[in-house]
C-alpha cells in the first residue's frame, strides 16, 4: 500500500529575511545564521561602503546576491541574505538565482512592515517572525516552521491544515475566490501560498448530499476515471509556467480541474473522524492504492485522508447516506461507524445475508429492530430515504 508522504529536500536553501528595521532584522538574520551554521550575507553592511555611488540600493543588493549565490554554487551552502527587499525587481532576482543553482527560495518577513515595499510573493514560500511580540529564538523558529518549507518538493501533495483565527499580519486572498481572506482557514502544511483557501470555499460544495448530486460517476468508482469535459480541464501553475496543457498525469491539474469544476470538495468534515478529510486525486500511473477505513475496501488514486492519521476513505463512503430505506425493514436503517461501541459487539452478524461482519467497518443500524446490515446488502437493495 502506497503511503503518502513529503519528500525531504535535499537542495540548498536562500533566506531572504526581510523588514525595513534594521535591528529587527538582523536580530532574526543573525540567530538564524548561528543556529544553521549558514553564511550571513548583510545588505546593510555593504551599502556604507558605496555611499558615493548611485542607487545605493540597487549596487548593495546585487553584491550581496552575487556572493550569496558563490556560497550556493561553489561551497553548495545555504545562505541567508538579510536585506530590506524593498523592491520587485530584488525578489525576481533572487527567484532567478535560486532557480539557477536549484535552491529553495523562503522569504522570512519581519514585522512590522513597510506598507510602501509591500508586493505579493506568488509561488515563493513566507514565514512571518512579529519582532514586536516576543524575542526571537531561532531554534524553535526552525523546527516549528522552517521544517516544514525544508520538506517541500517542487511538486507535492498539499495537505491543508485548519487556522482558526484570521490572518492579522498581512493581506491574503484565498486561491479560489479571490477575496481577502478575514476569518478561519485551510492552508497548505508546507507553506506554499498556491493552496490556501477561506473555510467556506475549502468546503465547497457544502453537505453530502449536494456533493452526491454534483459528483459524476466516473469519480465514486473504487478505480476512478478522469474523464473530466474539455471545458473544465484546467492546467495547474507549474504546468503553465512550462507551456503545458491540463495533464491527467499531473495531481495539481486534476485538483485545479476537480476545483474549477465543484465536483468534490477540497475539504470534508466527516462525522466519522475527528479531523478534516482532505481530498487526495493521484495520476492513476502512480498506483495510489489505500484501504478505506469506512468499508474496508481497497481503493485507488482518489480518496479522503487524514494525513495525522492514516485515515482514508472512498468517496462513495463519503457520500453514504446517513439513513436509508431498505426493502427488507420497515423502519428507516442509520448509518453507523462505531462498531466497537458496548451496544453493538452482540450483534456481529449482518441481518440480510446472514454472514459474519467485521466489527471494524461501518454498517447500518435499524434502532427498532436493533439489527445491524453489511453496507452493500443494504445500498444494493436500498431506496435513499
Amino acid at each position: 500500500m502506497e503511503k503518502l508522504e513529503v519528500e525531504q529536500l535535499d537542495a540548498p536553501m536562500i533566506l531572504a529575511v526581510k523588514g525595513h528595521l534594521k535591528s529587527a532584522r538582523n536580530i532574526v538574520a543573525y540567530e538564524l545564521a548561528k543556529h544553521l551554521k549558514y553564511p550571513l550575507i548583510d545588505q546593510d553592511e555593504i551599502t556604507p561602503f558605496l555611499q558615493n555611488s548611485q542607487h545605493l540600493d540597487d549596487i548593495s543588493f546585487d553584491i550581496a546576491l552575487t556572493i550569496a549565490s558563490i556560497q550556493l554554487k561553489v561551497l553548495k551552502l545555504g545562505v541567508i541574505v538579510s536585506t530590506p527587499l524593498s523592491q520587485r525587481t530584488h525578489l525576481d532576482n533572487l527567484k532567478k538565482h535560486a532557480e539557477s543553482v536549484g535552491a529553495v527560495l523562503v522569504i522570512i518577513q519581519c514585522l512590522p512592515k513597510d506598507e510602501s515595499s509591500d508586493f505579493s510573493f506568488e509561488e515563493v514560500p513566507r514565514l512571518i517572525v512579529d519582532t514586536r511580540k516576543q524575542n526571537f529564538v531561532a531554534e524553535e523558529f526552525v523546527s516549528d516552521e522552517l521544517d516544514k518549507v525544508r520538506k517541500r518538493s517542487h511538486r507535492h501533495l498539499h495537505p491543508l491544515t485548519f487556522i482558526n483565527k484570521p490572518i492579522d499580519e498581512y493581506e491574503v486572498e484565498c486561491n479560489r475566490c479571490q477575496k481577502s481572506i478575514s476569518g478561519p482557514y485551510y492552508q497548505c502544511f508546507l507553506r506554499c501560498d498556491e493552496y490556501i483557501f477561506d473555510k467556506a470555499c475549502a468546503e465547497l460544495p457544502g453537505d453530502t448530499e449536494h456533493v452526491g448530486k454534483k459528483c459524476p460517476e466516473y469519480l465514486r468508482l473504487p478505480q476512478p476515471e478522469y474523464l473530466f469535459p474539455k471545458d473544465v480541464r484546467h492546467n495547474c501553475k507549474i504546468c503553465k509556467n512550462k507551456g503545458k496543457e491540463f495533464s491527467d498525469s499531473c495531481h495539481d491539474c486534476l485538483f485545479q480541474t476537480n476545483m474549477k469544476g465543484e465536483y468534490l470538495p477540497i475539504i470534508v468534515n466527516h462525522e466519522s473522524h475527528a479531523h478534516p478529510l482532505n481530498l487526495v486525486m493521484m495520476p492513476l500511473s502512480y498506483n495510489y492504492e489505500f484501504r478505506c477505513s469506512g468499508c474496508g475496501d481497497f481503493g485507488y488514486s482518489t480518496s479522503y485522508r487524514c494525513y495525522d492519521c492514516n485515515f482514508n476513505l472512498h468517496v462513495s463512503c463519503i457520500l453514504l447516506p446517513q439513513t436509508i430505506s431498505y426493502e427488507y425493514d420497515k423502519h428507516p436503517l442509520r448509518l453507523t461507524y462505531d462498531s466497537l461501541e458496548q451496544s453493538y459487539l452482540d450483534k456481529s452478524f449482518c441481518e440480510a445475508c446472514k454472514k459474519e461482519r467485521n466489527p471494524e467497518h461501518w454498517f447500518y443500524y435499524c434502532p427498532a429492530c436493533e439489527s445491524t446490515t453489511h453496507l452493500d446488502c443494504v445500498t444494493n437493495q436500498s431506496i435513499k430515504s
